[in-house]
């Protein structure tokens, strides 16, 4: 049996469902507005443009830069200290949003160009993972394989 304590958090908002669920298959989906058509993230009851509660899961580009990332030393999730340290980075997608992802790429700079991957952690929820165009993209996954579902 596995200790719960060492897992990534699970617990997730009902409106984050479909993304866990497209995770299973790897798709990259975010919500559009359509009414306005702005991508929503995070994923949200209501558009944070026009208000409108016309919100759809699509599969958007997944492709962005990387506006900033650091290690994370320290952490109140057992998982993530037991296992510290990991890198996190916020990826200005080229659809608009920020996202908030895992990754792997050490050598990576602000600006590099990325995609993120969306994935199942070892709780069985979705994760955004940030791999760098210019890195090997098996060798990126490998090093969060302490985090990923196999």
């Amino acid at each position: 049996m596995e200790n719960k304590e060492l897992l990534p958090p699970e617990l997730r908002t009902d409106v984050w469902a479909p993304v866990s669920r497209a995770a299973e298959s790897a798709e990259f989906i975010l919500q559009q507005c359509s009414a306005c058509e702005s991508i929503q993230y995070p994923p949200r009851e209501i558009c944070h443009v026009c208000l409108e509660d016309a919100l759809e899961w699509r599969q958007i580009s997944n492709k962005g830069k990387l506006i900033s990332h650091t290690n994370l030393h320290a952490s109140t999730n057992a998982f993530f200290r037991e296992n510290a340290p990991s890198q996190i980075a916020l990826v200005k997608l080229d659809a608009g949003p920020v996202i908030f992802s895992h990754i792997a790429n050490e050598n990576a700079q602000t600006g590099d160009r990325v995609y993120l991957l969306n994935r199942l952690d070892i709780s069985g929820e979705s994760i955004f993972v940030a791999i760098s165009e210019d890195a090997d993209e098996k060798i990126q996954l490998n090093q969060l394989a302490l985090l990923l579902k196999k």
